[in-house]
């Protein structure tokens, strides 16, 4: 079985207009269609939707995870069921994708294991499947999502995604013995693909939504034009000391915190067991530098 990487992610927004003008008119997202009040929309470099979403507050409603075929599909979905969680399976429940597996986190959020109808073995820039939008700093592809839970759940939840779906626990941030604050897991060899940090506030469903692009002088180019655009840095450009990804965080016109990410290692010691910090300074950048305080909130 396969768990291949993260499909897309839907997301509530409060101003759907300067949204939905920012993914197509900045980041240069191509649309891929409506469905109700939720609007589609893909890097275009494959066939595929990467971003979903749905007008009304801020906050994570579902993120999905590709498997690799409908056969990975109904094995999890029995694994899952073994475990006594209700796995929900759905048809061509959203543009792009062929068959769905539905089901609740112990952590209260909906993740789905999908299959698409299309696609490609490898993104090639220079030939996108859906050109549409796409400018000079268009991302390549969503990265990662990261949650934001309620501190008790965070190793129910690290512990749930290794031993139910197979994933693999790359990093914990450990501020005191046997205290999980933080987790950062994969499917494959990228070192994070579906990270969560402890939240005080039961409400907060997502820390941020990441965006891959292709180096730091793309990160660059990314923020000039979305501050000449009005929009600010929260955090960044760096480096982070845990994952050791280069980094930039805003808040995009919806509501929500976007990541720009790049080089992000590879983790190809699969059997290795993960890497414990206890010092957050140390863990949040290679350079030195702290996050504001804002850093410490979701939506």
């Amino acid at each position: 079985m396969a768990i291949q990487k993260l499909g897309f992610a839907e997301l509530r927004v409060t101003n759907l207009e300067a949204a939905l003008r920012f993914y197509q008119g900045i980041m240069g997202l191509t649309p891929f269609g409506q469905q109700g009040q939720t609007y589609y929309f893909g890097c275009g470099l494959d066939e595929t939707i990467d971003l979903a979403v749905t007008p009304g507050g801020t906050g994570v409603v579902r993120f999905a995870f590709q498997c690799e075929s409908e056969e990975d599909l109904a094995q999890y979905a029995a694994k899952l069921r073994a475990a006594g969680v209700t796995a929900e399976e759905r048809t061509e429940s959203d543009p792009t994708v062929r068959k769905s597996v539905r089901f609740q986190l112990p952590s209260g959020h909906t993740m789905e294991l999908i299959v698409f109808q299309e696609q490609r073995p490898y993104l090639r820039p220079a030939a996108p499947a859906r050109a549409g939008s796409r400018n000079g700093i268009t991302p390549n592809d969503v990265d990662h999502v990261t949650l934001l839970v309620h501190v008790p759940r965070v190793r129910a939840l690290a512990e749930f995604l290794r031993d139910v779906l197979d994933f693999k626990i790359s990093d914990i941030f450990q501020p005191a013995p046997d205290v999980w604050a933080a987790v950062w897991t994969r499917v494959g060899e990228w070192h994070h693909d579906l990270a969560m940090l402890g939240g005080e506030d039961p409400s907060w469903t997502l820390h941020h939504l990441a965006w891959n692009l292709q180096d730091i002088d793309h990160i660059k180019r990314f923020v000039d034009v979305m501050c000449a655009a009005g929009i600010r840095v929260e955090y960044g450009i760096g480096r982070h000391g845990l994952g050791s990804n280069l980094y930039c965080y805003f808040f995009e016109p919806g509501g929500n915190r976007f990541e720009l990410t790049a080089e992000m290692p590879r983790a190809v010691q699969q059997r290795a067991e993960p890497l414990v910090w206890t010092d957050f300074p140390e863990a949040a950048s290679a350079y030195g530098v702290l996050p504001p305080e804002s850093f410490g909130r979701g939506t």
